[in-house]
């Protein structure tokens, strides 16, 4: 008989304190046993190192996890960064395995409540309201800007917000995506192709909306018509901190104002894979609703759904220019949602294009690369993400992640595109790179 952990927070048992723990005992046990995932981030390596202590005929021994202390679970949910990397790799997962274990989501239940016992801290209550943050950047964007390069500025926030003072942040644009929409949406020629809603994502909407003008352009290419649908964050650093309650409102939200156009037959589309993994795989789980399912269904990454229009002969392929060696680093919130290579494929229909795939966590995750109890640890594991997208010196570097971008970027100095960018520039016959 298959085992049904409390993993999600409609379950009536998923704040109660003796049922977690009885659970972390039995999640932990089978780890140590197979210890498949000591590489991929400190978790693993903490609690396995805490386990063999207890294990008095050494490493390997029978384990015994009820011997293990509050602080040593505390250190394993602390140093989890939510990447999926175990989930994705793990062989006993609900579904495939009757032991239907899932770390990742044992974390954020151990987290959840931790925060109704203590509350949310101050960085996690910030890091947790990007559209609020977004929209005072976006306001004050020189004097935003300035505030985040100046290294004094930088060390206050490190001390008395939590973010790590050398943390490279991304720069407010001084135009939000939202403002510059309609200016850059084109009609569609007839029939369209396909009809998406645009769910740009905070990101792109404050701080990058290069990417969301060009994703319309290619958009418009292929005849596609697009409405705009973002009005919140998706809210995942709230769900990652621990803030349930936050984010279970959030999701809320979102999904009532996205489910018109899942029943107008639109394909919901998300920019960053954070935000369309929080949509179609954690909303349904949280709300366990009918309309969150629906919208769950329709939801799309942005280079899938092309990908889509070219297995139906509607994507066009008058590339003009190719991008040469592409140094690719798929996501790890990508291929969590099981969809493929779709950024390389489409990007390998590009003339004189080559299309390197690179398997490896860039270390951000969201919000937890920032703190700054995190950010040399981050470093350290997206390290070898870092040196693979700069093996080979590739004329062109790729990531479907803004963050992971960034995080790449203070690892190697180079900025990989957005796969938008790099299609919106060989549409119009713009060198690559």
């Amino acid at each position: 008989m298959s085992i049904q952990p409390a993993y999600d927070p409609t379950d009536p048992r998923f704040y109660d304190e003796k049922d977690l723990r009885s659970e972390v005992e039995r999640v932990f046990s089978v780890c140590a046993d197979c210890r498949m995932c000591v590489r991929y981030c400190g978790s693993f390596p903490t609690m396995l190192d805490a386990i063999d202590d207890y294990c008095t005929e050494g490493k390997y021994a029978e384990v015994d996890t009820k011997k293990l202390k509050t602080e040593d679970v505390g250190k394993v949910v602390d140093l989890c960064f939510q990447c999926k990397l175990c989930y994705i790799k793990c062989p006993y997962t609900p579904g495939d395995h009757e032991w239907a274990i899932d770390f990742p989501r044992l974390i954020t239940r151990a987290k959840a409540q931790e925060v109704k016992k203590k509350g949310v801290p101050l960085v996690d209550k910030l890091l947790g309201n990007p559209d609020l943050v977004g929209k005072l950047g976006t306001a004050t964007a020189p004097l935003a800007n300035w505030g985040n390069e100046n290294a004094l500025n930088r060390q206050l926030t490190h001390s008395v917000v939590g973010i790590h003072k050398d943390k490279k942040l991304p720069p407010f644009a001084s135009k939000t995506f939202a403002s510059q929409f309609d200016s850059h949406r084109k009609a569609t020629r007839g029939e369209p192709a396909a009809k998406i809603a645009f769910f740009s994502t905070c990101y792109v909407n404050y701080n990058q909306p290069e990417i969301g003008t060009d994703t319309l352009e290619v958009m418009a290419h292929n005849n596609v018509d697009v409405v705009f649908a973002y009005e919140s964050c998706c809210r995942m650093p709230l769900w990652h901190n621990g803030d349930m309650d936050g984010a279970i409102n959030a999701a809320r939200q979102n999904v009532t104002r996205l489910l018109h156009h899942a029943q107008d037959s639109r394909v919901i589309v998300a920019t960053n894979p954070t935000c369309s993994q929080m949509i179609r795989v954690e909303y349904p789980r949280m709300l366990g609703t009918d309309d969150a399912k629906q919208v769950a269904a329709k939801t799309m990454d942005p280079m899938e759904f092309l990908a889509g229009l070219a297995v139906d002969g509607k994507l066009k392929k008058d590339f003009k220019t190719g991008a040469g060696n592409i140094s690719y680093h798929i996501p790890c919130h990508l291929r969590a949602q099981n969809i493929g290579y779709k950024t390389r494929d489409v990007l390998a229909l590009l003339p004189e294009t080559t299309v390197k795939v690179v398997e490896e966590c860039s270390g951000h995750d969201g919000t937890w690369a920032m703190k700054k109890e995190n950010f040399e640890q981050s470093l350290k594991w997206g390290s070898r993400a870092f040196s693979a997208m700069a093996e080979g010196d590739p004329k062109v570097t790729c990531s479907d992640c803004p963050l992971a971008a960034i995080q790449i970027e203070q690892g190697n100095g180079r900025r990989p595109l957005n796969p938008m960018q790099i299609l919106a520039k060989s549409y119009r016959g713009e060198t690559i790179g």
